[in-house]
């Protein structure tokens, strides 16, 4: 299971970085705390989990903060969960994982996060990071001003 948390640049250390994760997640013994900058949102990635997980949520911070848009959603769908990237303009509002184990789950969790900051799903785009199921873009199309994979 992927664990996570952001901390802003001047919070961080390398030596509190578990605490910091303790304070969100329960660790395991087992657990091995590792740490990724990103500079895109001046914060520190800090994490317990796979890499190739934490590389795949900073690919979409850093995807996110490439957008030229002022509303920016970036969605990953896959292994029982769906991560979302919610910002305005520079300001990261939400980077969160959910339980979905499928494509409906995901979905209640992406609008539910939209109505939370009163992003209007009509003029937004929803960008995917990495693949993303032909069905489930169908779906969304219908409520999103545009879908696109990045």
């Amino acid at each position: 299971m992927f664990k996570y948390t952001l901390v802003p640049e001047g919070y961080f250390s390398q030596e509190t970085a578990a605490n910091l994760l303790k304070k969100v997640v329960i660790l395991e013994e087992t657990d091995s705390v590792k740490s990724m900058e990103l500079p895109c949102y001046k914060a520190v990635l800090v994490y317990a989990g796979a890499d190739g997980d934490a590389h795949t949520l900073s690919g979409m911070l850093e995807a996110a903060a490439a957008l030229d848009r002022y509303n920016k959603v970036v969605v990953h769908m896959g292994e029982g969960r769906v991560d979302i990237v919610v910002a305005a303009g520079e300001k990261l509002l939400l980077c969160n994982s959910f339980p979905a184990a499928d494509p409906v789950t995901a979905q209640y969790y992406l609008f539910a996060a939209l109505r939370q900051f009163q992003i209007n799903p009509e003029v937004t785009t929803v960008h995917f990071y990495g693949d993303a199921d032909e069905s489930v873009k169908g779906d969304l199309f219908r409520h999103f001003a545009s879908v696109e994979v990045l």
